[in-house]
C-alpha cells in the first residue's frame, strides 16, 4: 500500500492528475483519482456508481467507459444509458474538460471531473469548493430553504476537508479574526449603548438647565414687569428698615458700618471633560432639541448664579455659603448624577462692594465638609474695606438679629433702579448678565438689603429667626454669612 502511494505521488510529478468527485449520493464528498487507461462506471448499490478497472468486467455491464485520451479522458456511453455533461445529454462519446459536471441517469449520482497539473495535489480551491457546493445543492431535491442549508453545509465541509492544509490554516485564522472582530463590535456596541443611555440622561439634565437659564434670561419687558412686582414687595421691608434706622441710632450705625464689607457675588459655572479638559458646548436648539459637543463648535454651557459674602480676614478672604462657592451643589436647574464623566468648574466669579465701582475677581479657597460654609480668596487689594469680626458666643432666643445681604440677587437691585437707568441698560431686547453687574456698580445701585428681627430657635447647626426679607423670614446656618 505504501509502495502504491509512493508510485502515485511519483506519477503526479510526471502527468496531469484526473479526479472524479462525488457531489451527491452516499459517497458525497469522496474523490476518486483516475490512474488507469480504461475505467468502467458501473452501477452499484443504492444507485451509486463504482469506478473500477475492466479486469473481469465487460464494458456492457457499465453505464459508461472512460478512456485515457492525451492529458484527459474521453467518456463513452454504453448502450441506451442516460448520461448528461453540463446539462447536455451525451449520445455516444465526449472528451472531458476540467470542471465538467457528469449526471449519470435520473437517479444516479452527480460527479465533477477535474484535471490538476503535474505536481499539484488534487485539492479544491475556494472557487472550486463554491461551485461544487452550488451544483451539489441544486440537485439535492429539497426546498429552496433546504437547498440553501445544504449549500452552506457542503461549502463548510469542503473548506474543512477538501482544501490544502495551508488554505485551511488561513481560513481558520480569518475565522478567528472574524470572531474576534464580532466580539469587539459587540463589546463596543454594548459600551456605546451604555454610554448613549448615560449621555441621554446627561444631555437631558443639561438641556433642562439651559432651557431654564434661557427662561430666566433678563429681557427688557421682563425687567419692567419684575420692577413693578418687586417694588411692592420691597416697599414694606425698605420702609421698615428706614423706620428702624430713624428709631435706633445703634442699628443705623451697624448697617452703615457693615454694609461696605458685604459683597455681592456674581458668577457662572459650566462643565468640562476630565480627560481632555475641553468645555461642554451646545448648539442653538432646533425644534427644542439641544446638541451638545466637546469640540470647538457652539457656545460654552454657562450657568449663572449670584450670592452674598463678607470680608472676614484682612482684605483677601471672604466668608460665604458652600452652595455659593460651589453653586452646582444646590442649583435646581442642574441635576447631573455623580457617575457621569463631566466635572463642574467655575468659569468666572467676582465680587462687588458698595463703595467700590470696579469688581474684584475671586476664587474658591476651601469649603467645610459638615456645614454650609466656604472661604473665597480675593485676587486684589480691597481699599477702604474692613473685615467683620465674628462673634464666637452663641446667641440666645430673644436676641436681636440684623440680616444684611442680597436675597434677591441682581433682580432685586434692578427692581430699585430708576426708569432712566433701565432705559440706558436695555437698548436691545435682552440684557447681558455681566454688563448689568458692571452698570449697577458704576451707578451705585449695588447695596445690600437689611432686615431686623429676633432669634426664635437654636440648634447645633442652625439659627432660626423671624427677620423679614423681600421674600419673608427664614433661617441662616450657624456661623454663616449674614444672608446668601
Amino acid at each position: 500500500m505504501q509502495a502504491a502511494e509512493t508510485k502515485r505521488s511519483s506519477d503526479l510529478k510526471k502527468e496531469n492528475t484526473a479526479v472524479l468527485r462525488y457531489l451527491s449520493g452516499s459517497r458525497r464528498g469522496h474523490a476518486e483519482i483516475l490512474g488507469e487507461k480504461t475505467l468502467l462506471l458501473v452501477r452499484g448499490r443504492n444507485q451509486d456508481i463504482d469506478i473500477i478497472a475492466p479486469n473481469g468486467h465487460s464494458e456492457a455491464d457499465s453505464v459508461a467507459t472512460l478512456h485515457r485520451s492525451g492529458i484527459t479522458y474521453e467518456l463513452e456511453v454504453t448502450g441506451d444509458n442516460e448520461v448528461w455533461i453540463n446539462g447536455v445529454r451525451v449520445i455516444e462519446n465526449r472528451v472531458l474538460k476540467s470542471g465538467d459536471l457528469l449526471e449519470l441517469g435520473h437517479t444516479g449520482p452527480v460527479l465533477r471531473f477535474r484535471l490538476y497539473p503535474p505536481g499539484v495535489l488534487p485539492k479544491k480551491s475556494l472557487a472550486e469548493a463554491l461551485v461544487d457546493s452550488l451544483d451539489g445543492a441544486r440537485v439535492d431535491g429539497r426546498s429552496n430553504i433546504g437547498k440553501a442549508g445544504s449549500f452552506f453545509a457542503r461549502f463548510a465541509r469542503d473548506l474543512a476537508t477538501q482544501t490544502t492544509i495551508w488554505f485551511r490554516v488561513w481560513v481558520l485564522v480569518l475565522i478567528t479574526l472574524l470572531i474576534l472582530s464580532v466580539v469587539i463590535l459587540v463589546v463596543q456596541h454594548y459600551r456605546f449603548q451604555k454610554q448613549l443611555s448615560t449621555e441621554a440622561v446627561r444631555i437631558d439634565t443639561i438641556a433642562r438647565a439651559l432651557e431654564r437659564t434661557g427662561a430666566e434670561a433678563m429681557k427688557k419687558e421682563d425687567l419692567v414687569e419684575l420692577q413693578k412686582e418687586v417694588e411692592s414687595q420691597l416697599a414694606e421691608a425698605v420702609q421698615r428698615v428706614e423706620t428702624l434706622e430713624a428709631r435706633s441710632d445703634v442699628l443705623a450705625r451697624i448697617i452703615a458700618t457693615v454694609e461696605g464689607s458685604i459683597a455681592f457675588v456674581q458668577g457662572a459655572y459650566g462643565y468640562v471633560d476630565p480627560d481632555s479638559g475641553k468645555p461642554l458646548r451646545y448648539i442653538e436648539p432646533e425644534k427644542g432639541i439641544y446638541l451638545f459637543t466637546l469640540d470647538e463648535r457652539g457656545s460654552i454651557v454657562e450657568l449663572s448664579f449670584t450670592g452674598t459674602a463678607f470680608v472676614v480676614s484682612g482684605k483677601h478672604i471672604l466668608l460665604t455659603n458652600k452652595h455659593v462657592a460651589q453653586p452646582w451643589l444646590a442649583d435646581e436647574r442642574m441635576d447631573v448624577p455623580e457617575e457621569h464623566d463631566l466635572e463642574p468648574v467655575i468659569i468666572k466669579m467676582r465680587a462687588f462692594f458698595p463703595s467700590v465701582k470696579e469688581s474684584a475677581d475671586i476664587e474658591h479657597l476651601t469649603s467645610a465638609t459638615d456645614v454650609d460654609l466656604a472661604l473665597l480668596r480675593v485676587g486684589q487689594d480691597l481699599q477702604n474695606i474692613s473685615a467683620l469680626e465674628l462673634e464666637l458666643a452663641k446667641p440666645k432666643p430673644g436676641d436681636e438679629v440684623l440680616v444684611v445681604g442680597y436675597p434677591l440677587g441682581m433682580s432685586g437691585m434692578l427692581a430699585r433702579v430708576s426708569p432712566k437707568f433701565m432705559e440706558e441698560i436695555t437698548p436691545d431686547s435682552e440684557v447681558d448678565f455681566w454688563m448689568v453687574g458692571d452698570r449697577l456698580s458704576e451707578a451705585g445701585y449695588i447695596k445690600p438689603l437689611a432686615s431686623h428681627g429676633i432669634v426664635s430657635q437654636l440648634s447645633d447647626n442652625y439659627i432660626v429667626y423671624d427677620a423679614e426679607t423681600a421674600v419673608g423670614g427664614g433661617q441662616v446656618e450657624r456661623g454663616g454669612p449674614a444672608h446668601a
